[in-house]
């Protein structure tokens, strides 16, 4: 990942610049907001070239991780690789 943008408590951007070659130019974008005592994450992975079944897995993995973020955040224990939630044969 490169990082593009950094805004403390409102925004992180990154390029991708190696890994999965559908992955490769695309953009992943965190926008943080604060609502009465909720942190809120506005997670997007943008910009494929087009629509493969492997954008749906990631979209699906994503919210995966950013589940395990959050229970990290509120228990002080989550669930990463490997011990997260498989939802198919890519990793």
């Amino acid at each position: 990942m490169k990082v593009l943008q950094t805004q403390p408590a409102e925004r992180v951007l990154w390029e991708v610049i190696d890994g999965p070659l559908e992955w490769i130019g695309t953009q992943i974008r965190f926008e943080l907001k604060q609502e009465d005592d909720f942190a809120i994450v506005l997670f997007s992975h943008e910009g494929w070239k087009e629509p493969v079944e492997f954008m749906h897995h990631c979209s699906t993995k994503w919210a995966t991780f950013l589940m395990s973020l959050k229970k990290l955040v509120e228990t002080g224990t989550g669930e990463p690789a490997p011990h997260d939630v498989k939802i198919s044969n890519w990793h």
